[in-house]
């Protein structure tokens, strides 16, 4: 490498990749974790570095048979690690987790947006967590897990690690690894098809962490373990906001209303490209844009992952989200369109 070479890399490695718009990650490695469960390691193709939290995670633009779907994946990755993202993809029945298996080997690019997302110490800060995950719900917690580690954090943490077998526990391995490295984190597998297995329910979950009304409890999975733990959790003593949960199970998008004949219509105007288009005041911003062919980063359409994120320059709407966004960036003028309906002509920054 001339030192041309170097300084031109050296310069590229200091610019951020932008977290809102997309770009392309090419994939360095990848590899099994279990059965079904694969991680990839991608880096920006420019050289940028990644900037993220621990439990955030990013969008990313698949190119399938069906056509162009979008998914999000949690980073897996210690976020002291800047040069590139780790994610660990189940295959699972969708296009989406099938296609990265069979076709996102070394060399492949991939369009990617964020990172994103409102998960993990950052949104919750506390000294102690219990950290509640079933599958690849793991991920957010190992990207916990090892920014601590990395960052010289002595993190007093239980992870309750949940999956059917012993053989499908993600990482089992550097888990022991990061308990060595962090004397005050433990992790308690848990199995639910093997013999001698039992339900996690609030008193097996306040046997396992006798003192879980004193943590602040982070938890990732199916919908069906979330809202088994939540209830245990809320029942067990933890108070409502030191609770905190990521999803992706984008199964329930947000209800389009039909329009009747006496339906007001709305238009919304994208500032930068000019474009406009109608959108009546029962239906959904992003429904609109769909609908009128035009460009919007999304992915769950419920309020929940943040991916659509938009700044409102002018105009009123009604949101109901799930917290893909935060008070102070609804204050500053931000939107989610995918949960928000007109209420007068709107003017957004597009």
């Amino acid at each position: 490498m001339t030192e041309v070479d170097l300084a031109l890399w050296n310069a590229r490695r200091r610019r951020r990749f932008p977290p809102d718009r997309w770009g392309r990650l090419v994939c360095r490695a990848a590899w099994d974790e279990v059965p079904g469960v694969r991680t990839f390691f991608l880096v920006p193709e420019d050289g940028s570095r990644i900037e993220h939290d621990p439990g955030q995670f990013m969008t990313f633009r698949i190119e399938t048979e069906a056509g162009t779907v979008e998914r999000c994946y949690t980073i897996a990755s210690s976020a002291a690690r800047d040069g590139g993202i780790e994610i660990t993809v189940k295959r699972q029945a969708g296009a989406g987790a099938a296609r990265l298996h069979d076709a996102m080997t070394p060399g492949a690019v991939i369009e990617a947006f964020g990172p994103s997302g409102r998960f993990g110490p950052v949104a919750w800060p506390d000294d102690r967590y219990a950290l509640l995950a079933a599958g690849s719900g793991v991920t957010p917690m190992l990207s916990i897990l090892r920014t601590a580690a990395d960052r010289g954090i002595d993190l007093d943490a239980v992870l309750v690690q949940v999956a059917p077998t012993a053989g499908e526990f993600i990482a089992t391995d550097e888990l022991q690894s990061l308990i060595r490295r962090m004397p005050r984190l433990s992790v308690v597998p848990t199995t639910t098809r093997e013999p001698h297995s039992v339900r996690l329910d609030e008193t097996v979950l306040t046997r396992i962490v006798p003192d879980l009304a004193e943590r602040t409890v982070l938890c990732c999975g199916p919908r069906g373990f979330m809202e088994m733990v939540r209830a245990a959790a809320l029942g067990a003593g933890v108070p409502p906001e030191r609770y905190g949960e990521e999803s992706f199970d984008f199964s329930s998008p947000a209800e389009e209303i039909a329009a009747g004949a006496d339906t007001p219509v709305r238009t919304v105007t994208f500032a930068r490209t000019g474009r406009t288009f109608d959108c009546a005041e029962t239906t959904t911003i992003l429904g609109a844009v769909k609908a009128a062919g035009l460009p919007l980063p999304s992915s769950c359409a419920r309020g929940m992952c943040g991916t659509c994120k938009t700044f409102k320059h002018s105009g009123e709407v009604t949101m109901a989200h799930d917290g893909g966004i935060r008070q102070r960036e609804i204050d500053r003028g931000f939107i989610l369109p995918c949960v928000s309906r007109p209420l007068t002509d709107i003017v957004l920054d597009c």
